[in-house]
């Protein structure tokens, strides 16, 4: 049974619009008190957005790393006009927290990280249910799902992985989240084709691979 959102101490993150003071008091605490456990930490969700601009505070983050990597995602959310992502990973062991940023809305050819993999994955499968639709543009990449049992396989990873999507969309709209051509003009196709190369999923080479023989067929 989901709890009351008035009752839940994340929900006052969500909002864009209102979480400036929560997270200025978050950052505070993480990059300059370095605080890396309690109930602050214990409270906030595993990911949400912020507008770039609440963090203009050259007094925000005192480790010259860190201010490096909070100015170049700020200055690239500001670029696209979009958010930064603050995701919350956690090392049970030791038991700690650390904080990663990630620009947001993910766009093809953005790096493909832990943070952002489900928006990745949810525009694959985006791409392959445009080529089933549209089989004279590219071919179909489902068409053999029912003879090749690697093929399906490898399409249920792909739904598997974006599956996260959903439960964001329950506190951001799908825009905020993703941008993209639901055309699949080559130039996005490139994009993903090259994400997908170049991913430490040994499977995601053999997906390529796969996409790489339908699209020749098709020409």
């Amino acid at each position: 049974m989901q709890r009351n959102q008035k009752d839940n101490p994340q929900t006052a993150y969500y909002s864009v619009e209102k979480n400036q003071e929560i997270v200025l008091k978050l950052f505070r605490s993480y990059y300059r008190a370095h605080q890396t456990s309690g109930k602050l930490l214990d409270d906030f969700p595993e990911f949400f957005l912020a507008k770039p601009e609440i963090f203009n505070n050259p007094e925000l983050v005192e480790r010259a790393s860190d201010k490096l990597i909070l100015n170049d995602c700020v200055g690239r959310a500001l670029a696209r006009k979009g958010y930064v992502g603050i995701s919350k990973l956690r090392n049970p062991k030791l038991n700690y927290y650390w904080l990663e940023l990630t620009v947001f809305p993910y766009m093809l050819g953005d790096d493909v990280t832990q943070n952002n993999q489900g928006e990745f994955f949810f525009l694959v499968s985006k791409f392959v249910e445009f080529t089933k639709q549209n089989p004279n543009v590219y071919g179909d990449l489902t068409a053999e799902v029912k003879s090749d049992k690697d093929i399906a396989l490898m399409l249920e990873e792909i739904n598997k992985r974006s599956s996260k999507l959903p439960e964001l969309m329950e506190h951001y709209p799908l825009e905020m989240l993703i941008k993209f051509n639901p055309k699949w003009p080559v130039s996005e196709v490139n994009k993903l084709m090259q994400a997908l190369k170049v991913s430490d999923q040994s499977w995601c080479e053999l997906f390529y691979e796969y996409v790489m023989y339908v699209m020749g067929k098709k020409q």
